[in-house]
């Protein structure tokens, strides 16, 4: 479960944009949902399924890496900042 943040220059629109991409192309997203994070900015709210994942290690780092990578191109330094927990129980769906 996390949340990926981003300066106030991006739009509601663009995050909609990255999520509904998100969505099509990766099943493994559980839920996304866009959401104020300060006063002026917003963020994707995500829950990604990584049980699959062989290393239990390295699990975070495994979405964590790729993903932050291409935000990061997409969106250079209006990414701001992330807020990613893991391990997350869900207790009810």
């Amino acid at each position: 479960m996390g949340l990926w943040k981003f300066n106030d220059k991006i739009s509601i629109e663009q995050l909609e944009e990255v999520a509904k991409k998100w969505a099509a192309e990766d099943p493994k997203y559980l839920q996304l949902y866009i959401r104020r994070v300060s006063k002026n900015q917003f963020g994707i709210g995500f829950t990604y399924d990584i049980s699959d994942r062989e290393s239990k290690e390295n699990q975070l780092a495994e979405y964590m890496d790729p993903v932050s990578d291409s935000l990061k191109r997409q969106f250079g330094n209006d990414l701001v900042g992330w807020d990613i927990a893991s391990p997350v129980w869900i207790v009810k769906k």
